[in-house]
């Protein structure tokens, strides 16, 4: 399982928009699959219930600018969260979250 932080720019208009997508940080959650302990209490809830991995991602190492959504219709700066995980099968199986970062203002 991999985690990735991305960044998309984009600038331009209509036909001319350019987008530039960066990837700034990989990391390896995990090594293989996850595997769940239980399968008798997932068929009882008929397999709808997903599995939650809890993780803690600091991005104060990160130079990461606050978001920006089409300034002058021209111009933005996205921030996602992209998820690979791959199974016992080499399946490769993908999520992105968009995520928004933003500046604190000082406090006096």
């Amino acid at each position: 399982m991999e985690l990735e932080i991305r960044r998309r720019e984009s600038t331009g208009s209509g036909p001319n928009t350019y987008v530039e997508t960066e990837t700034l940080a990989k990391f390896e959650l995990m090594d293989g699959a996850p595997v769940r302990e239980d399968y008798r209490t997932d068929a009882i809830t008929d397999g709808l219930t997903g599995e939650s991995i809890p993780i803690r991602l600091f991005l104060s190492p990160y130079e990461l600018t606050p978001t920006y959504r089409n300034i002058n219709n021209k111009f933005s700066v996205k921030y996602f969260l992209n998820l690979v995980l791959v199974d016992e099968e080499d399946r490769r199986y993908f999520k992105q979250q968009e995520i928004t970062v933003y500046r604190l203002l000082p406090t006096p």
